[in-house]
């Protein structure tokens, strides 16, 4: 008798020149648009630069972590050039750290940085890894990182207490700190697009998502993806009273005042599998989207070289200098 042939999924999409503006969620652009107009955010930048954060943030990893190279968690390695290659993004640096809390964060303006817990390797699975590390590039693709740079240093600031500040006239206010971070939040949807552009199945994504709420080990099986979206509208439906209404204002008055830079797991899972229905996103799999290869809003700076191509930014995303205004298309 004859073998049947093993099967082999198809070869996941790739998007040469895939431009940020192709998976952008609006709110992100939104809480951009906000925060950008926020006082003090120059100021902020500058400060930032002469203290050399990033330097600060990089020579710890560098000294307490593990660098992911061809010869140091290959397979790790090997994920993080396939999902490049398929955003179309410059490689960055890796690094995993030993940490009980699943979780991954990405830095860097001069050196765009990654860093993974091991718990979070422990807990997914070969696609679902794929997936985060996919999430991760989309805020570098997306040209996110000199504000979640400030965001994740002042998340670490702020809740050592405000006491620590005696800069000249306060620049960090707390009005500022909320821009920040809401604007944080709101991006990650626009990474979790990324996430679902890379792996290219939603349910995966909205996995990798339950794995990261309530995930066990001993459990994993019995995990219902289709149960935790449902949640989604059960959260919505809880404004059928003033009292609920503010029982939830309490909530997120409680995320922010603990500096939490995600939004809730549940309506992150309903997005992904709203827009894994849309008609953008299938325009986007037949390699219908934006690309970088127009001229059209692109700017360099004229401190660092650098060409960007998201006309919503007023400071370059790699040093942090003012940019002209944007080109007429």
């Amino acid at each position: 008798m004859e073998a049947s042939p093993a099967f082999t999924l198809p070869p996941r999409v790739r998007f040469p020149g895939l431009a940020s503006a192709a998976f952008e969620h609006p709110a992100d652009r939104a809480a951009l648009e906000t925060l950008r107009r926020t006082p003090g955010l120059d100021r902020l930048i500058k400060w930032m630069y002469e203290l050399g954060v990033e330097r600060l943030m990089r020579i710890f990893y560098v000294a307490d972590s593990i660098r992911v190279s061809p010869r140091q968690y290959s397979r790790l390695y090997n994920d993080l050039r396939e999902a490049c290659a398929i955003l179309d993004v410059t490689e960055p640096e890796l690094y995993v750290v030993q940490l009980p809390i699943p979780n991954a964060v990405t830095f860097g303006m001069e050196r765009h940085t990654i860093v993974m817990t091991t718990a979070l390797l422990d807990l997914l699975n070969d696609s679902e890894r794929l997936w985060a590390i996919g999430h991760e590039l989309g805020h570098i693709k997306a040209e996110h990182l000199l504000y979640r740079t400030m965001a994740l240093w002042l998340a670490s600031v702020l809740k050592r207490g405000m006491d620590i500040f005696a800069m000249p006239g306060k620049i960090l206010s707390i009005t500022l700190a909320y821009a920040l971070f809401e604007w944080f939040r709101k991006a990650e949807l626009t990474a979790d697009r990324a996430g679902l552009l890379t792996i290219q199945d939603p349910q995966v994504c909205i996995t990798g998502l339950l794995k990261l709420v309530g995930g066990s080990q001993r459990l994993m099986d019995d995990l219902n993806p289709e149960e935790f979206t449902k949640q989604a509208d059960q959260y919505e439906d809880m404004d059928d009273s003033l009292l609920n209404m503010y029982f939830k204002y309490l909530i997120v008055l409680k995320f922010m005042e603990d500096w939490e830079v995600h939004p809730f797991p549940v309506m992150r899972a309903r997005e992904i599998k709203e827009w894994a229905q849309s008609q953008q996103y299938r325009r986007l799999l037949r390699g219908d989207y934006p690309r970088t290869d127009t001229e059209a809003g692109k700017r360099t700076c004229a401190a660092c070289g650098t060409v960007v191509t998201n006309v919503a930014y007023r400071f370059c995303p790699e040093c942090g200098q003012e940019l002209g205004p944007v080109p007429a298309s």
